[in-house]
């Protein structure tokens, strides 16, 4: 079977053989030359990393007949026993399919017994984070205090659902996602051994598309090998894998840079693209690649100039990132996904303060402004129902909130916000907790709603200001106080007065509500 899956042929013995964990590999060989061995240690990473594999070369270190070591011989009965998988000391158990505290308690009962033929007897538990609590409540105190022959070696890819109380008991490995560097190396090595026809540029694919686990890097590798007949093109590895050319997203965001929703859509249509969750990862690369480049003012990712001299601010790229990492979680339950990116694109577009509609908002508040040159109107009393010289009234601003009749984001700034009508200026004053909230193009669009209204003689400021009285925090006052009264009303009630003496019960004044 070796012979035919690559994923197996090539799965490391030894431990100079292990691919992109140089710090977890030296450690462990550092402990075993120097003869410190710990009772239990649990490996962690992404599937494909080479968790079981280390822990099984590992195990081979330390019951290999030529004595404890680093570099085992491979060719004892114990070292080829565990490469077939029928060494007895070495206990190889799924946590997936024994999940029963009934089966750990079985397990820690064979624990005591000797090894069959060697000097330890090790188990190897894969997935462990699948045991349930009963489970590891049992595993517990036989691995902080195991017999002298026995060792625990516990692999799993969520270790944050494993108890504390395991994970202090031991040595924390993190095996990180190999690099497409090393991946491409080692793809390259495989393909050289199996002497087979590649391009140069394929091994590099290859990589990209396996992640960092190198058994996904095989995988991967044995199905463009069947596809291609043994002769691997980099076209017909790319239309494999679904890649996406650069040229396509980059023609995507030339067309966000300058806001045309339509070439937008003549893009997408006359694409080839089926996977767009992939398109859209591809999208978030980009925006990154976009914005650490102008941050640090290097073309390291061999972008098009024009994206790096644009008038986009590094905040709407912010943005853009922020939108499109949230919709990523929404894309697996859009029925289309194809419009489900068209939205996202659309939003991303609608939220996007281009500098053509900066000028274009600050020419309609001027518009919308009711310019007052009359010292004489100026000193006039102003009405009951208009504005005052200073903050507007709270009641007429809930008043003139509720009559724009707003929703979403608009709706939360207006009430977490003032204005302050002062004779010289006009300032809308907003929470500083919500300093990072709302993007420019909703308070932009607010403001110029507020002027429309207000015919305020000054083009509107914003400033942000802690402990100002909104519409939000009054609510919240009114809430409390409606509370208070209600309590007031009904502690000195004799029958309530009764309960609370027979049951021991008092009354929960943040719990009360209207019926």
């Amino acid at each position: 079977m070796n012979d035919k899956i690559l994923a197996l042929k090539y799965r490391p013995h030894f431990f100079d053989e292990v691919v992109g964990q140089e710090f977890c590999v030296q450690s462990l060989s550092n402990s075993i030359n120097l003869n410190k061995l710990h009772n239990a240690y649990l490996f962690s990473g992404t599937r494909g990393v080479g968790k079981t594999t280390i822990a099984r070369i590992f195990a081979k270190s330390l019951l290999c007949k030529e004595g404890i070591s680093a570099t085992p011989c491979g060719k004892c009965d114990s070292c080829l026993g565990i490469d077939n998988n029928n060494n007895l000391d070495l206990i190889e158990i799924d946590a997936a399919s024994r999940t029963k505290v009934e089966d750990t308690r079985t397990l820690m009962e064979n624990v005591q017994y000797a090894p069959t033929s060697s000097r330890f007897k090790i188990y190897l538990i894969d997935e462990v984070h699948m045991l349930s609590t009963k489970s590891f409540n049992a595993l517990l105190k036989t691995i902080e205090e195991p017999p002298e022959h026995v060792k625990f070696l516990l692999a799993t890819t969520e270790p944050d659902k494993l108890p504390e109380t395991v994970i202090s008991r031991c040595l924390h490995f993190k095996l990180e996602p190999i690099t497409n560097e090393e991946l491409g190396e080692h793809i390259k090595k495989v393909l050289e051994s199996e002497n087979i026809n590649f391009e140069k540029d394929v091994p590099e694919i290859i990589s990209n598309a396996a992640r960092g686990s190198a058994r996904d890097s095989m995988s991967i590798l044995e199905q463009c090998i069947s596809y291609t007949n043994g002769d691997l093109k980099k076209d017909k590895i790319s239309q494999l894998l679904g890649l996406i050319e650069n040229t396509l997203i980059d023609q995507i965001i030339h067309a966000l840079y300058e806001n045309s929703i339509s070439e937008i859509n003549d893009v997408l249509k006359s694409s080839n693209i089926s996977d767009y969750s992939k398109l859209l990862d591809c999208l978030i690369e980009r925006i990154f690649q976009i914005s650490i480049s102008r941050s640090l003012n290097k073309n390291d990712f061999n972008l098009p100039n024009n994206f790096l001299n644009t008038d986009i601010s590094l905040q709407d790229l912010q943005l853009w990132y922020s939108i499109l990492m949230q919709s990523k979680e929404q894309m697996f339950n859009a029925v289309s996904k194809a419009d489900h990116l068209m939205m996202i694109l659309l939003r991303i577009s609608l939220f996007t303060e281009y500098p053509d509609q900066v000028k274009s908002n600050i020419n309609n508040q001027r518009k919308d402004t009711a310019i007052l040159t009359d010292s004489k109107k100026k000193n006039e009393t102003v009405a009951e129902d208009s504005i005052s010289q200073s903050v507007v009234d709270i009641s007429m601003w809930k008043k003139t909130i509720d009559s724009f009749k707003l929703q979403g984001l608009m709706l939360d700034l207006a009430n977490n916000s003032i204005l302050d009508l002062k004779n010289d200026a006009t300032i809308l004053i907003i929470d500083k907790s919500k300093e990072n909230t709302y993007p420019k193009k909703c308070i932009t669009d607010f403001s110029i709603l507020i002027c429309s209204n207000f015919k305020s003689d000054h083009v509107l400021t914003i400033e942000y200001r802690e402990n100002i009285n909104t519409l939000y925090k009054k609510s919240i006052t009114d809430g409390i106080k409606s509370k208070n009264d209600m309590y007031e009303a009904i502690k000195d009630n004799n029958d309530l007065k009764e309960i609370e003496s027979v049951f021991g019960a008092k009354i929960d004044k943040d719990n009360i509500s209207k019926l």
